[in-house]
């Protein structure tokens, strides 16, 4: 009840207080506008700024035009025709013979794995026997213990002995059984000995010529068995068949081997080969220019860095097929002479050249003479006309052609792009056709020729 008593009082206390008037609102004063020291208002003033910035600008322009307009035209420069510096070779003819190269690798003429053709521990074995080693002829690679072989000889060579004096035996028996029989035929001749008598000495006698024939034969067999152990002692030691390389070494000494262990590959030295492919045209222009390729001299150089080797050969035989997938016909040319003390070896990369066939008064260019497949440019009075010309062969370092060109002719080697008839050209040199200089890029033109 307290608490409604305050709030009724409370209400009645605010509607009886005074309620505050509204403010009153004091109108602003008014300003004048500004103006200049002439009486003329901000607007007028900043236009009259203007328009005098505007006079200045356009005399300013008019005093350029009017310097341009009157400058002196300076006097132009003629510029030099431009001439390019090139390489010439003089035109001659001749008889030429290319040569034909090839790349390929060197194989081994015969190749033998060398197995021992008896049983036996290893007792030694050469220095030469390792991958790498060089071989001669009959040289000691390895030795077997000798002393089974040795123990088997000396049991043959008895039994041979036994045998011989059986053999002994018999022929002695035999003269005895022959005289026998010759006396038998005496008395049976003179009719003391009757005939059953004299056809049992007969008979005996035919069977000791029997026994001797068979102890012969023994022997034979007993001498056959001392050779062959002979010579199973004589292969407890394991010899070089031929020079060569060594390769796959495997023999260890302790080692127990039998005919079925390889010891080592040997790859003879004394006829290296190497095995190229030519391309099937070349292969053709070469065997059907009259002159036999089986024994045509060629020429194998091996590349070792700076240094090249180089070893005469000649063609041996074609390959059995022609390889299509390698596009071309494989060639074996035999290395001349033994190479043991050569450090070239099998599986080396070379390559072989070959003489081509012969073409005879023909004209040889550089490479680099030729352009389009059939024009040579020439120098006339200082410039360049091109020629048509016939192409009868293209080498990789050298063109023929067999028309077009007269001898005399100062044909350029130079290639560049601007290339064309009349160019106005200068020649650096001139040598013969002959030598064939290596062509160099034209000169660099000068800084007043430069367009």
């Amino acid at each position: 009840m307290d608490s409604l008593d305050s709030f009724a009082r409370r209400e009645a206390y605010a509607q009886a207080a005074p309620v505050p008037a509204d403010p009153v609102e004091f109108p602003a004063p008014k300003t004048r506008p500004r103006r200049d020291r002439a009486g003329a208002p901000g607007l007028f003033r900043r236009w009259r700024r203007g328009l005098t910035a505007v006079g200045i600008l356009a005399v300013g322009v008019a005093g350029l035009v009017t310097f341009i307009a009157t400058k002196p035209e300076p006097a132009r420069e003629t510029k030099p025709e431009r001439e390019w510096a090139v390489d010439t070779v003089t035109v001659a003819r001749g008889d030429h013979r290319p040569e034909v190269v090839a790349l390929g690798t060197v194989l081994a003429g015969r190749t033998s794995e060398l197995r021992p053709l008896v049983s036996g521990a290893v007792l030694s074995i050469s220095p030469a026997l390792r991958d790498g080693g060089v071989v001669k002829e009959g040289e000691t690679l390895l030795s077997l213990d000798p002393v089974d072989h040795e123990l088997i000889l000396a049991q043959r060579r008895a039994d041979l002995d036994e045998a011989r004096a059986r053999l002994d035996e018999l022929r002695a028996n035999l003269k005895a059984q022959q005289r026998e029989a010759e006396r038998a035929e005496t008395l049976f001749q003179r009719g003391i000995v009757a005939a059953p008598r004299y056809e049992e000495t007969q008979n005996a006698y035919a069977a000791e010529q029997a026994r001797v024939r068979a102890q012969q034969a023994v022997i034979a067999r007993l001498q056959a068995a001392v050779k062959a152990a002979e010579t199973d002692l004589a292969r407890t030691t394991l010899v070089a068949p031929f020079d060569g390389f060594v390769g796959d070494a495997r023999a260890e000494a302790g080692m127990y081997l039998t005919p079925a262990d390889r010891v080592a590959v040997i790859s003879g030295a004394e006829r290296l080969e190497a095995k190229v492919t030519v391309p099937t045209d070349t292969y053709g222009r070469l065997v059907a220019s009259g002159e036999s390729l089986i024994g045509r001299e060629a020429k194998v150089v091996w590349s070792l860095g700076q240094n090249r080797l180089e070893f005469p050969a000649r063609v041996v035989r074609v390959d059995d097929r022609i390889n299509t997938a390698a596009g071309g016909v494989a060639l074996f040319v035999q290395l001349d002479g033994t190479l043991t003390g050569q450090p070239i070896r099998p599986g080396a990369f070379v390559s072989v050249t070959i003489p081509d066939r012969l073409y005879a008064d023909v004209i040889r260019l550089p490479a680099p003479a030729l352009h389009d497949g059939g024009t040579v440019y020439v120098i006339e009075d200082g410039r360049l006309a091109a020629r048509p010309v016939e192409v009868v062969a293209v080498k990789a370092d050298a063109v023929y052609l067999s028309g077009g060109l007269q001898p005399g002719d100062r044909a350029v080697v130079t290639r560049f792009q601007e290339i064309g008839p009349g160019l106005k050209v200068t020649t650096r040199s001139a040598p013969a056709a002959e030598a064939q200089p290596a062509p160099k890029a034209p000169d660099a033109p000068k800084a007043e020729d430069a367009p």
